[in-house]
């Protein structure tokens, strides 16, 4: 449905005598009807929508939906129907040499894009529209589907499973045959073959004469998944995301909705793609925060993909080397069920870990000096660098450099009352939780161990592209990042240069720690764990352990010999709850020990959350909204809220936010507190916007 100009919307219109947001509307409709979702989208609020409705300015109407973009198309030439070839070269092309060098061709390939004759024939347009008028050749307008796929890979038959996977192949492939909802959890080391169950299990649903879904977290790790797919099943293969361009997708969604291929893959959105007989869904990294949506319909895609496997009747395959809490606290209680790969193929090692404390690198060399590259990590990439090994240098960015942070004993400043980092501001002075606003000075000295050794943790990354450009000036270089992702296509083809040993170092953020498989790769460091633990989010231990074992993982991949990789984890924090456990692989004792934690303050999987963001572009009314929207959850005895509180991204875009935290052990309790403060949020000024978040992933 959709919105239109009625004739008194116009006048006024033409009138200049309305208010600036009912003008904004209606001047979005004097072209014509709009979707109300574009308009929504366009930052009108549903109420403000309403009332031009209630006073006649603006009508309901019936949109038929269509596609921005169109397939393309290419204009062919082929032999016309019942020519007689050689009648026609000893007929009327018997003194028309062009004409009748074309008119073989034609007959010798079939059916011809036109542009593939023009190398051959400069003025193939002209001898094309002879022999059309000569009755000899049909010109026509065929689809064109565009190259989305990249570089076939060769073939690549099944493998021999080792014991392992053929244990954990085995009830997907019942429940494919059974066509039972059922959901598994594979937890599988780095290196241990998940995509070879994956594979097998897709080639389980065709043979059903079913569908297969798989989706990936992040759009650079289609390539890689997809390459496999296409070296087991051929080019039956559509690719849905967020990359593509509008007719390139219209084209891959078209080849889904029709039919003619049977395999999808694609980051969170393809969960949506139109496969009616859904054999399998597979879920690779199932743990990664990239599948929660967290624009518009805030869903997360694990949780529609149970929904969409329970309808379509087929497994659901969650994967991961670290699952999340939440998935491996449902396997543990029954709910999944979970299928183990304990060690790497071939009996490759796990790489070796090493953790560089800061603090004492910081006394050998001085303490007014930041440290980008220990002695022990420039050390061992220089031996790595000799012996023709690549390097993988992780600079975590999801971080603030707002924590004070303690270089004696690693201690960040926490709210006693939340366990998440203090956030520093600079303007009021004051250490700030984001959760319930507590807030106290800046100490002069760390409160955990009393040393006056403090200071502000922060560090970018061409800062150490700079030091590392610097160390070691012939070493092949490349950095992957939030701005050098910006350029279309300059990450896939870093990791292919990094995949066909064309680099010899990448600085790289998260998006080097996912899933890719680096042959060449013998070491990876990284540069300051801590960025990302201190942030004032009850996820922040869980995410840098997960961090920090996936791009551990990155190390002594299948290669050419069986040397295990290493891995250097610089930090100020070594005896952190979250980095020790990395040094022995140990995903067991970092879970055992985050599930106590997380139970003892009533924190998901135990608790249940709803997340408020208030913003405005105006602070006091921003603030006074928020706290308004805070009374307005009425909460019953056994939910808390807390806030409002500045949002850790206190301003974003012009706009000021501010945030509630719903939190309680009764999920029906929560979300009726929350569907409350929905509710009074839909009923505050046009000017503020509220968003409540059932399920927050994100929390900054």
């Amino acid at each position: 449905s959709g919105l239109a100009l009625t004739p008194r919307g116009r006048a006024a219109l033409e009138a200049d005598a309305l208010p600036s947001e009912a003008r904004r509307a209606l001047e979005k409709l004097r072209r014509g009807a709009r979707p109300t979702v574009d308009l929504r989208r366009s930052r009108l609020s549903a109420s403000l929508l309403a009332d031009l409705t209630q006073d006649g300015w603006v009508d309901e109407v019936d949109i038929e939906w269509q596609p921005s973009a169109r397939p393309a198309t290419e204009r062919t030439a082929e032999i016309a129907a019942d020519v007689e070839v050689e009648a026609a070269l000893s007929g009327p092309l018997k003194h028309a040499r062009q004409q009748a060098a074309l008119f073989r061709r034609l007959c010798q390939t079939g059916r011809t894009p036109v542009t593939a004759l023009t190398g051959d024939f400069p003025t193939v347009a002209a001898l094309l529209r002879a022999l059309r008028d000569r009755g000899l050749v049909v010109l026509d307008q065929r689809p064109a589907p565009r190259d989305v796929l990249g570089q076939p890979l060769h073939q690549e038959p099944p493998v021999e499973l080792t014991p392992d996977q053929a244990d954990v192949l085995k009830p997907i492939l019942d429940a494919i045959r059974g066509r039972e909802a059922r959901s598994f959890l594979l937890h599988g080391v780095t290196g241990s073959g998940k995509t070879e169950v994956y594979l097998q299990s897709v080639g389980e649903a065709l043979r059903q004469g079913r569908q297969a879904l798989v989706l990936v977290p992040e759009i650079t790790l289609t390539h890689q998944i997809l390459a496999r797919l296409r070296g087991r099943f051929g080019d039956d293969i559509a690719v849905l995301h967020s990359g593509l361009r509008p007719g390139e997708r219209v084209e891959q969604w078209q080849r889904l909705h029709t039919g003619s291929t049977p395999i999808a893959v694609g980051a969170r959105s393809a969960l949506f793609a139109p496969l009616e007989n859904l054999g399998v869904i597979i879920i690779d990294e199932e743990h990664d925060s990239a599948y929660k949506n967290e624009e518009g319909f805030r869903y997360h895609a694990r949780d529609l993909a149970t929904r969409r496997a329970k309808s379509a009747g087929c497994p659901l395959l969650l994967g991961s080397a670290t699952p999340s809490l939440e998935t491996r606290y449902a396997a543990d209680h029954g709910a999944i069920r979970r299928l183990v790969l304990p060690s790497r193929i071939g009996g490759r090692p796990l790489p070796t870990v090493k953790i560089v404390d800061l603090n004492r690198e910081r006394e050998k060399v001085g303490r007014g000096r930041k440290i980008i590259l220990s002695d022990p990590l420039a050390r061992a990439m220089h031996e790595n660098l000799a012996a023709g090994g690549q390097t993988i240098l992780l600079l975590n960015r999801r971080g603030f450099s707002t924590q004070i942070f303690c270089f004696q004993c690693g201690f960040a400043e926490n709210c006693p009352n939340c366990d998440i980092a203090l956030t520093y501001h600079a303007t009021e002075q004051q250490l700030l939780c984001h959760y319930c606003n507590h807030s106290v000075p800046p100490p002069d000295q760390c409160s955990k161990c009393g040393a006056a050794d403090t200071a502000l943790l922060g560090l970018g990354t061409e800062r150490v592209e700079e030091e590392v450009r610097t160390r070691f000036p012939g070493a092949r270089l490349a950095r992957l990042d939030r701005d050098t992702a910006q350029r279309r296509g300059f990450t896939e083809q870093v990791l292919r240069d990094l995949r066909q040993r064309r680099l010899d170092i990448v600085i790289g953020t998260q998006m080097v720690a996912k899933g890719h498989d680096f042959p060449g790769v013998r070491l990876v460091g990284v540069v300051l764990a801590d960025i990302g633990l201190h942030l004032p989010d009850f996820r922040a231990a869980e995410r840098t352990f997960q961090l920090l074992t996936q791009v551990a993982g990155r190390a002594g991949r299948p290669g050419h010999d069986l040397a295990p990789g290493r891995v250097i984890i610089q930090t100020y924090a070594p005896d952190h709850d979250a980095v020790r456990p990395v040094l022995r692989h140990d995903y067991e004792a970092f879970y055992a020990r985050e599930l106590q934690h997380r139970a003892a303050l009533g924190y998901p999987p135990f608790g249940h959350l709803a997340h408020v963001l208030v913003s405005g572009e105006n602070e006091a009314r921003t603030r006074e909204a928020a706290t308004a929207l805070a009374k307005s959850a009425d909460p019953a005895e056994n939910v808390q809220v807390l806030g409002p509180a500045p949002s850790p991204l206190a301003r974003l875009r012009g706009r000021f936010r501010y945030q509630l935290l719903i939190k309680g052990h009764d999920v029906a309790a929560v979300h009726a507190a929350a569907a409350r403060v929905r509710a009074a949020g839909a009923r505050l000024p046009d000017e503020l916007l509220a968003v409540v978040d059932t399920q927050p992933v994100n929390m900054l």
